[in-house]
């Protein structure tokens, strides 16, 4: 949207409002394949105990957060049961 902007003069007294923004030139497939190569060899991976171990504290962490729903889920079933007399 912001790639290319006209000059535009305001009426009242001429001055310019924005400057032109140069065009980028694109490369081709070929450059965006050597782009890709270059910043892949950048990244730091992980290694496989790094990843088990993350692995391993995702599903504890998931576990803990589903027991504490469900008692949080319990109390606000019995306040409800409470609340219209069920009880």
């Amino acid at each position: 949207m912001a790639e290319t902007t006209k000059k535009t003069a305001d009426a009242s007294d001429g001055k310019e409002l924005s400057a032109p923004v140069p065009t980028r030139r694109r490369g081709g497939l070929v450059q965006f394949y050597n782009d890709v190569i270059r910043e892949m060899k950048k990244v730091t991976w992980p290694t496989g105990k790094e990843t088990w171990l993350t692995t391993v504290m995702v599903f504890i962490m998931v576990s803990l957060t589903v027991v504490f729903f469900f008692f949080v889920d319990a109390v606000l079933n019995w306040g409800e049961m409470l609340l219209i007399g069920a009880r």
